[in-house]
């Protein structure tokens, strides 16, 4: 597992800081991906943010969990608790998500490198969160994951590569010896887990538009 880096993160705040010189990071990669988005989707996205964001939570720190072999247990709805990934709790709320996600044989292929892993641009004051990085045991390549739950079985698939660029991007920063072969997005239904697969030059080329439109037309707003 790769030591963490000197990054505190206040999650009340989202914000990151570097605690080497104690800086608190101006932005995240969350924030400047999402900084061009329509009004009216951002509007969409608070309507509806009570339902997305406890099973989010939820479904997150049960992977957390699973991947550093602390069994089943996460962030529930009112704080830490026992998810109930057992026979007789798989009915409870978030199950339909959980179990399918946990049991993908995509877990047994590969091994856990970072979890959770606190990142940094600290030339661009930029600070995130990957969800994992992993290491594939058939071929030792490394592979940098999300996670991503939807509502619904029908629910559409949509990039991901200005995120995983950006997280690429402050990998490369920081463990340059490491070389990132596949960007994953491991998305998360009711009923139903599957995996995508993205190109990382493609990733951090749509990183770095995204930044630059950031750095010119939403940085004062922000």
């Amino acid at each position: 597992m790769l030591e963490p880096l000197p990054i505190h993160f206040n999650e009340a705040a989202h914000r990151y800081q570097w605690q080497p010189t104690g800086e608190w990071l101006a932005h995240s990669v969350t924030q400047i991906k999402g900084a061009s988005m329509a009004d009216s989707q951002r509007a969409a996205l608070d309507r509806t943010k009570h339902i997305w964001e406890p099973r989010g939570k939820t479904v997150h720190s049960a992977l957390e969990a699973h991947l550093l072999g602390l069994g089943p247990v996460g962030l529930g709805p009112v704080g830490l608790e026992p998810l109930g990934l057992g026979p007789v709790g798989l009915g409870l709320e978030y199950g339909e998500w959980i179990e399918p996600l946990l049991n993908h044989p995509f877990w047994d292929q590969v091994d856990p490198v970072a979890v959770e892993y606190r990142l940094c641009d600290l030339a661009n004051s930029i600070g995130g969160s990957c969800d994992c990085l992993l290491l594939e045991k058939s071929s030792g390549r490394y592979l940098l994951c999300d996670l991503k739950t939807q509502s619904s079985l029908k629910a559409g698939c949509y990039s991901t590569d200005c995120q995983m660029g950006g997280y690429l991007s402050m990998f490369c920063q920081h463990h340059p010896a490491i070389e990132i072969s596949e960007c994953i997005t491991i998305w998360s239904r009711p009923g139903k887990t599957f995996v995508t697969r993205a190109n990382p030059d493609k990733c951090l080329e749509t990183w770095g538009a995204c930044l630059a439109d950031f750095q010119a037309n939403h940085l004062e707003v922000f």
